[in-house]
């Protein structure tokens, strides 16, 4: 079930950055954000049920961030989400969708070797893992490996596998699938505002036909994400962001015939800007 949890699993990428006491957040806090999740839970073994199928059926978004520099698009920073936004996450939904996003950053960061930003993304995610209270399970698997490689972007990608088992286990043991479900989401909007912020003023060609495909392919994983996000509902901070992923539902599911023409990645683009900056901002 190497897929879309992958994710969620990231937050070795947190665990294993600085080990010093600096920006410890309050144990206590992080026993009670675990605690107000777990009692606004919908029915846990329907939620499983639907997340883990919708993992099971579709691939990372680490997957179509990985073809960036493989089909020639160059790295642009200006696409990230900064650093500097990590203080204005102060609930446990902006801290998991953020999470989200800033896994995806790394990757993007990675796949295109720009090491020196690299650190600081990871311990601005590592500052949110401890938030949500979920870097703990990391340590032991990751310990210093990442950090001693923290330029081979092979080595990085697997410590990720490694700790994707840990990960989803904590996750689910601890009846934490909202949280897993708001890291899913932040990170699958961010690889698809990325990828279609690069590719919607080009022209569709052998050399990056690979991503025009990926995006099509997005209307399963959307109509899942929009089955999964029903459950949450009354999630009232979430709610915008619900309301997004239907209107991007309505915009996958339109592509017919593997034809994405450019008025399409023009309202796709439009309306993931839209929705990924209510998350980051």
């Amino acid at each position: 079930m190497k897929k879309l949890i992958t994710i969620s699993c990231a937050a070795l990428l947190i665990s294993c950055g600085n080990s010093s006491t600096e920006n410890t957040v309050n144990t206590d806090d992080q026993k009670d954000t675990v605690k107000k999740e777990a009692a606004s839970q919908p029915t846990i073994d329907l939620v499983d049920f639907q997340f883990q199928t919708l993992v099971i059926n579709v691939p990372s978004p680490f997957e179509i961030i990985t073809f960036l520099p493989k089909c020639n698009f160059p790295f642009n920073k200006s696409l990230l989400n900064i650093t500097d936004n990590e203080s204005k996450y102060t609930t446990t939904t902006k801290k998991g969708l953020n999470y989200g996003v800033y896994v995806v950053d790394l990757v993007y960061l990675s796949t295109n070797e720009q090491f020196s930003e690299v650190k600081n993304y990871f311990k601005t995610s590592k500052n949110l893992a401890q938030s949500l209270g979920c870097d703990e399970s990391f340590n032991n698997i990751a310990g210093s490996r990442l950090e001693k490689n923290i330029d081979k972007k092979d080595t990085i990608n697997k410590v990720i596998d490694q700790i994707y088992t840990e990960m989803d286990g904590y996750l689910r043991s601890n009846d934490r699938l909202l949280t897993a479900t708001q890291i899913l989401v932040g990170s699958w909007i961010e690889s698809q505002y990325i990828t279609i912020s690069l590719i919607k003023d080009v022209e569709r060609n052998k050399d990056n036909d690979i991503l025009f495909k990926k995006i099509i392919e997005q209307n399963f994983t959307s109509q899942k994400l929009v089955q999964l996000l029903k459950e949450y509902e009354k999630e009232k901070e979430l709610k915008a962001t619900i309301l997004a992923v239907g209107e991007l539902d309505k915009i996958y599911s339109s592509i017919h015939n593997g034809e994405l023409d450019k008025s399409t990645l023009a309202k796709l683009y439009s309306k993931l800007s839209d929705a990924r900056g209510k998350i980051v901002n």
